[in-house]
């Protein structure tokens, strides 16, 4: 499956129907500079994910415009046509004022509702003026959304869990829209959801949805366990379908993916332009073993987990002094959030004293980055790692995991993954660690690092192929597959 393919079959599927897709974050973002305007895409796995399926649909994306130069480059409407260099479909970003970003992104999503899907109790906060925030905003977008819709049966593909109410206020507006949702993070027991406040309104406000995707069934079932203990409504285990004034929300477990093939070129390039041994040499990596981590900066990823099992390694491990060193990529996140900012410094900390007791004047045994690192560079990380590391104590999928496979074009690298992240069930290939067992996490870097060609080469093969054979491409055909069915 590719962009083209999934262009025809929308064309033939949805004739005259448009596909608005809604998320917080925008897929470019025009920022000013001393040299003029500048068009950064931001990190992480949903804009990356979807900004190829948009390009092949060519419908409108509607995000939050956060860039210092985006309301210079749109229009009176907040339109501009993308990507800048070669302009498929059109972004239309709603403005946000200081007080509506703090309340509704760094307030209730990001400091609620994010923790609270990740399990993470202790850290979830609940303010009533940041659920205020969080509503009026979804209602902004709203707004936004309703001019947009030149059938009454387009296509409002919502993402993620910054909008939870957006999808009743569109369904009380315009009911015969077809709404679809995509839910990009874990959905917790109900045990743990009951402790938000506004579980009712959360709840109502994404049952306005024809469709909701997770991208495993346990949070499929986790999500009709709180509709059945909260909303009281009838629920189809069988087909996970909730029924609920009068209409029908079915779930359905759609693990996302990337677009394999881009990647692999990406790679293939980059092996072409750059030389693997001048990069070695320029971060002193020659005759070493490789490590990489790519992340988010957040509590989510394990990175201090992942940390304190490479200084189990070297402890336990002394022959691998000077002879493995990890580069760790920390994409800065949520800065305004004290409990982000508190991380990075104990981060830092911990690479540093490490670096301090076991370095020496000619090994760092962990390289950081604390910035976000554009595909076509990251690529060349990822081709000379020997050990990817994905450690996260809970993540709904997680991309990198799929990156690092995507680039491994030489089928030499070994994965290392969580046991906890839900891209685990399609990558058993992997190494398989629990981030929280550091002895054991620590045999098994070990065990990466030693294991022969053959089974590096062959358990490799059989994840490259499993990526490719279930790219972005097919995740959005299963996606589209879903929504014909609940509009016949």
């Amino acid at each position: 499956m590719n962009a083209e393919t999934i262009s025809q079959l929308y064309r033939k599927r949805f004739a005259n129907r448009s596909l608005i897709l809604v998320s917080n974050r925008e897929p470019y973002i025009h920022r000013k500079t001393k040299t003029g305007i500048k068009v950064d895409t931001p990190a992480g796995g949903l804009t990356s994910a979807l900004d190829p399926v948009m390009r092949a649909i060519k419908g409108t994306w509607i995000a939050w415009g956060s860039g210092s130069a985006d309301k210079k480059v749109s229009d009176e409407e907040g339109k501009v046509m993308v990507p800048p260099d070669d302009p498929l479909y059109t972004l239309k970003r709603v403005w946000l004022d200081q007080k509506e970003v703090d309340g509704f992104y760094y307030g209730y999503a990001n400091q609620a509702l994010w923790p609270l899907c990740h399990m993470l109790i202790e850290k979830a906060r609940f303010h009533q003026r940041h659920w205020r925030r969080y509503f009026e905003v979804n209602r902004k977008f709203a707004d936004a959304v309703i001019p947009e819709i030149k059938n009454k049966k387009d296509i409002i593909w919502i993402q993620d869990y910054h909008f939870t109410v957006l999808p009743y206020m569109l369904r009380t507006r315009a009911r015969d829209l077809t709404i679809a949702m995509f839910w990009h993070i874990p959905w917790p027991p109900w045990e743990i959801f009951r402790v938000i406040p506004q579980r009712i309104e959360i709840l109502k406000g994404m049952l306005g949805c024809d469709l909701i995707g997770f991208h495993i069934n346990r949070y499929c079932q986790n999500f009709l366990e709180c509709v059945e203990n909260e909303m009281g409504a009838e629920i189809d285990w069988d087909k996970n379908t909730v029924f609920y004034e009068g209409r029908d929300t079915r779930l359905l477990p759609l693990p996302i993916s990337i677009d394999f093939n881009t990647f692999e070129e990406m790679t293939r390039e980059a092996t072409a332009k750059t030389n693997l041994p001048d990069i070695r040499k320029k971060l002193k990596l020659e005759g070493k073993y490789v490590g990489i981590g790519v992340d988010r900066l957040d509590y989510s990823k394990g990175i201090t987990e992942r940390i304190r099992a490479i200084k189990l390694f070297l402890k336990k491990y002394p022959a691998y002094h000077e002879r493995f060193t990890f580069i760790q990529i920390a994409v800065p996140s949520r800065t305004k959030i004290q409990e982000y900012s508190e991380l990075k410094v104990r981060i830092e900390k911990m690479i540093d004293e490490i670096n301090k007791e076991f370095g020496t004047e000619y090994w760092t045994p962990i390289i950081y980055y604390s910035t976000n690192v554009p595909h076509k560079e990251l690529v060349n990380y990822y081709r000379i790692a020997d050990i990817a590391i994905v450690s996260s104590i809970v993540d709904g999928m997680n991309l990198v995991a799929k990156e690092y496979i995507a680039s491994q074009v030489d089928e030499k690298g070994v994965l290392i993954l969580s046991e906890f992240v839900g891209a685990v069930a399609e990558l058993n290939k992997a190494i398989i660690i629990n981030p929280f067992d550091v002895e054991h996490f620590a045999d098994m870097i070990r065990r990466g690092l030693e294991m022969p060609e053959e089974e590096k080469k062959r358990r490799m093969q059989k994840m490259r192929a499993y990526v490719q054979t279930h790219n972005i491409f097919d995740w959005i055909n299963d996606n589209l597959n879903a929504v014909q069915k609940e509009t016949l």
